[in-house]
């Protein structure tokens, strides 16, 4: 059976059937690559996956990265656990509850990471659901006049590990912190993209302190539109794989009383952004 990926009914993604995720071949890794970047999301709807198998889905992107943290529930070093379940009172994965702001992975870091790839095993009966934004989208809808005003700025953003939102940040001085272009080119496409989101940007460094805050705040408030969003509800044993470069992701709340896990891989880049 072909592989098919049909574009979603949102600003972004594509679903993908027809590929037996256990048996991934070298035709099958060319197709899924090209796919994600022209759609920017993958979404494959299949059964529960070994840890194997899921580094073997996530080089198809390619080179995982190991895990910042290691977790009990996982016995391979490129799998990260993010998960709310505890064990003697203390969690087994990252990110364990709540809502969490929109973001782009690792953008407080010098070079930050080309793709997520996330697999779900428990679901909570409501929320946890994963929104994505299109950020090339975004940034071609913006007016004229602001993509002119965008040309050759840059920005600073820092994160403290477990936060969820930024007015929480409580920076120490070992914190992690980049200057970024505020609108980046994905070196595959040339497209264009905002690479700037409201849990890590903090200020853009060629503005003053005020003008800089008013931009961020237009430009947060229009990339989290929902025309340039697509909300995916999670079912056990589903993979969804994103572009770290053009898109932003966000969760939605849930009841922390319920089971929620889901293992991921992280697909690394070796070169920083560029204008």
């Amino acid at each position: 059976m072909a592989i098919t990926f049909t574009p979603l009914d949102s600003a972004l993604g594509a679903r993908v059937t027809g590929l037996d995720v256990t048996d991934i071949q070298p035709e099958h890794a060319k197709a899924l690559h090209d796919a994600w970047l022209k759609h920017h999301v993958l979404v494959v709807h299949g059964p529960v996956i070994s840890e194997d198998q899921l580094v073997k889905f996530g080089q198809c992107f390619g080179t995982l990265e190991n895990a910042r943290r290691q977790s009990v529930l996982a016995s391979r070093p490129e799998i990260m656990v993010i998960s709310n379940i505890r064990e003697n009172g203390q969690t087994v994965g990252a990110l364990p509850d709540g809502e969490l702001t929109f973001h782009f992975d690792r953008i407080h870091q010098k070079i930050p990471n080309k793709a997520g790839v996330l697999h779900a095993i428990e679901i909570p009966a409501a929320g946890g659901d994963t929104w994505f934004s299109n950020m090339s989208m975004a940034y071609d809808t913006l007016p004229e006049h602001t993509r002119k005003r965008l040309e050759g700025l840059t920005a600073l953003n820092t994160y403290e590990y477990g936060q969820t939102h930024s007015e929480n940040k409580k920076l120490s001085e070992a914190a992690p912190t980049a200057v970024h272009p505020v609108v980046r080119t994905i070196p595959e496409t040339g497209r264009k993209a905002l690479f700037v989101c409201r849990l890590m940007t903090d200020r853009i460094m060629e503005l003053p302190e005020a003008e800089s805050r008013a931009l961020l705040d237009e430009l947060c408030d229009h990339v989290e539109n929902q025309r340039f969003v697509y909300e995916h509800r999670w079912q056990p044993g589903d993979i969804l794989v994103w572009d770290n470069r053009c898109t932003i992701h966000a969760r939605t709340d849930f009841d922390g009383s319920q089971r929620r896990l889901l293992k991921r891989v992280t697909v690394g880049d070796n070169k920083p952004p560029v204008h």
